[in-house]
């Protein structure tokens, strides 16, 4: 976890939790055993702490043990706020890239979801353009969409007059889209803050 928690502390603008497992789960015959005792599970506290985890906890395989050692040494450690290096970019996000734009950056032309999505995206992959723009017009589109999206390597803006229809798009991308279109501030408001969309 330490090495994702210290990415996060870059971008994050709230303290971050940590809630590891007690160790990676293995499997002996019908039972699932974790085997990280208390003292292994808290030895990273320190770290934690200093790349900006305000709260901790545990997952599967804890006990009251865990839970213990974790807040005797929880008491003794020094919290440190978060520190976002790049306050004045937009972050985005495909399913594994992260990328952090300009906030007047360039849409390209917005691609329409069709049955030649796939090759419309592996051409678009291999542009200049900068981020990739879809254009959303109805609901039979949503299936194709969510199938591609794994070809999708830039950031991703959304375009779509619908806020529903938007709004279920986002629940089916994993990442962080930037929008453009006719929605107004009253359909857009509640999306960034239930998916962190971008207007």
């Amino acid at each position: 976890m330490l090495p994702t928690l210290c990415r996060l502390r870059e971008i994050a603008r709230v303290p971050l939790i940590a809630k590891p497992n007690a160790g990676v789960p293995e499997v002996i015959g019908d039972e699932t055993m974790y085997n990280c005792p208390p003292e292994a599970f808290t030895a990273h506290l320190e770290e934690m702490a200093a790349a900006g985890v305000w709260m901790f906890g545990g997952c599967c395989g804890t006990n009251r043990e865990h839970v213990r050692a974790l807040a005797q040494a929880v008491s003794a450690l020094t919290l440190v706020s978060p520190a976002p290096k790049h306050s004045d970019l937009l972050p985005c996000a495909t399913e594994k890239e992260l990328f952090f734009l300009p906030p007047d950056v360039a849409v390209g032309e917005a691609l329409p979801i069709t049955a030649e999505l796939e090759d419309l995206l592996e051409e678009a992959m291999d542009s200049d353009v900068p981020v990739l723009t879809l254009e959303i017009t109805s609901p039979d589109e949503l299936e194709n969409f969510a199938a591609c999206q794994v070809l999708i390597t830039k950031p991703l803006c959304l375009r779509c007059a619908d806020a529903e229809l938007l709004e279920q798009a986002l629940r089916l991308y994993q990442g962080r889209v930037l929008y453009d279109g006719p929605l107004g501030e009253a359909d857009l408001r509640p999306l960034a803050k239930k998916y962190g969309l971008i207007y």
